[in-house]
């Protein structure tokens, strides 16, 4: 987990200055493109699995996300579930040309894919912490590599993003690390948003948001953190850290997972 943390942080050099920084890995992004990979079909897969504990099927596919989408035990003491616990697996969150979320049927290339929320109630001086995590499996290593591509394309795309009738996400700024890079030792691809979070649910003024998500052969991994006031930046990104960290390791054992 300190690996991953570590990563995490030196990410942050990006943020606030109002541009989309992109890190060492900005190249190997764009090689990676959905344009990109339409020409080659290819993606880079340092994670080597046992192709036969791979499910192949929805259900089997629908099992392994299940066993391994971080709950609240997932990020610390004092998290509880949030409701809806979780998301429907026939839900697929697509980002219209307006900035808008919306749910769409997952596309074929997604096996299974799942969404656990989480809180940290408030206390005292701390305001409410939201979080959620999801795990997808797509049927090949290149079509999970063209989501962790487009998902950097859309904070360029929309630095400003309108997530529920009330809550808006402001000024993200990406960065991508590609395996070896920026500290990436443990996932195949990494990428970082951060920006700020307007909830009126969470009080007024706005909060950090945190987006976090990587590739592990043909799963990908994702954890996003909302509100908080009164922590600090580095607090939820340990937090999130500790989630991915911790999925990362159930993924790997599920498929007997091997560098």
């Amino acid at each position: 987990m300190l690996a991953v943390c570590g990563l995490l942080l030196a990410g942050c050099s990006g943020v606030g200055d109002g541009g989309h920084r992109a890190g060492p890995s900005a190249s190997s992004a764009a090689a990676s493109s959905p344009a990109a990979q339409r020409e080659t079909g290819a993606a880079t897969a340092r994670l080597t699995v046992d192709p036969a504990r791979v499910p192949t099927t929805p259900a089997a596919a629908l099992d392994l996300v299940r066993a391994v989408t971080a709950g609240p035990d997932g990020y610390g003491p004092g998290y509880v579930k949030r409701p809806p616990y979780q998301s429907d697996p026939a839900d697929w969150p697509v980002l219209g040309a307006d900035c808008v979320w919306r749910q769409e049927s997952p596309p074929d290339d997604v096996l299974a894919t799942l969404t656990r929320y989480s809180r940290l109630p408030a206390a005292g001086a701390k305001g409410e912490v939201r979080t959620a995590a999801t795990v997808t499996l797509h049927r090949t290593v290149a079509q999970a590599d063209w989501e962790m591509a487009e998902t950097l394309e859309e904070a360029l795309r929309c630095p400003d993003q309108q997530l529920r009738t009330t809550e808006r996400i402001i000024g993200l700024n990406s960065m991508g690390s590609g395996y070896g890079t920026n500290g990436n030792t443990s996932a195949d691809d990494y990428l970082i948003e951060m920006g700020t979070y307007d909830n009126p649910a969470l009080g007024k003024g706005s909060t950090y948001y945190i987006w976090n998500q990587v590739r592990l052969g043909p799963v990908t991994i994702a954890v996003v953190v909302e509100g908080g006031k009164g922590f600090d930046q580095s607090d939820l990104l340990t937090v999130q850290a500790r989630a991915v960290a911790g999925m990362e390791t159930k993924v790997r054992s599920e498929l007997g997972a091997q560098k």
